[in-house]
């Protein structure tokens, strides 16, 4: 809803602020300006390499000769895919490789706003911490705004900010990520399972530890178990 691909039944979508449905000649511009990169992208490549999947995006904008490629060159850095992979067939690449380029592709039109839905789906650990670090530092250092769809509670406390909770269609907790997870009992009532690491700590404050109630990483709560 949000870049304009489907249309709500009832109520308005802003985005900076104007109505997107007000003026339907501008979809096509939202959707430069709204990224989205479904749930498995890699079903959606398609070019002869990598280069020209990822450049697809760009080229659609207007883009072509030495902007567009620093703009696939920089996509394909953000997603950590190596430069010698621009030239093979993307049909060629592993599983997690195929994830970041097509992953690329969207950040290649630099778009304000990134939706990335369930992007660690099917990828083993390794090839999930890359894409969370990937995600990580292209939000760090282009200021763009992520929205990261995700049942993974261990992802969403390591990368976000805030939290937004959805339950039976209607947005029920939006806060930051801490207070968010501290309302433990409310999250589970809705089947949102807590990060392993705060289940761990909780029942350690069950126990009589001085632990706080909104340890979210293994970090944190390393240092913390370290100083008591």
């Amino acid at each position: 809803m949000l870049n304009g691909l489907i249309k709500p039944a009832s109520g308005q979508v802003f985005y900076n602020g104007t109505d997107i449905f007000s003026k339907p000649k501008e979809l096509r511009q939202l959707r430069f300006n709204v990224g989205m990169v479904f749930q498995y992208p890699e079903y959606q490549l398609f070019a002869e390499t990598v280069y020209d999947d990822i450049a697809f995006g760009p080229k659609n904008m207007g883009l072509s000769g030495d902007d567009l490629d620093e703009a696939v060159r920089n996509a394909a850095r953000f997603a950590g895919l190596k430069e010698e992979l621009l030239t093979a067939s993307p049909f060629d690449l592993s599983g997690g490789e195929k994830r970041r380029a097509a992953i690329a592709g969207v950040i290649a039109m630099n778009p304000d706003v990134l939706i990335m839905d369930e992007p660690t789906a099917g990828l083993d650990p390794v090839g999930r911490d890359v894409i969370l670090a990937q995600i990580h530092s292209y939000h760090k250092q282009c200021g763009n705004t992520v929205l990261l769809v995700s049942h993974s509670m261990e992802d969403v406390a390591r990368l976000c900010e805030k939290v937004l909770v959805m339950n039976e269609s209607k947005a029920v907790m939006f806060d930051e990520t801490k207070k968010v997870f501290a309302q433990a009992e409310m999250l589970n009532q809705m089947g949102l399972r807590l990060p392993q690491i705060t289940q761990i700590t909780q029942a350690l404050r069950k126990n009589g530890y001085a632990i706080p109630p909104d340890i979210l990483t293994v970090e944190e709560a390393v240092e913390m178990i370290k100083s008591i």
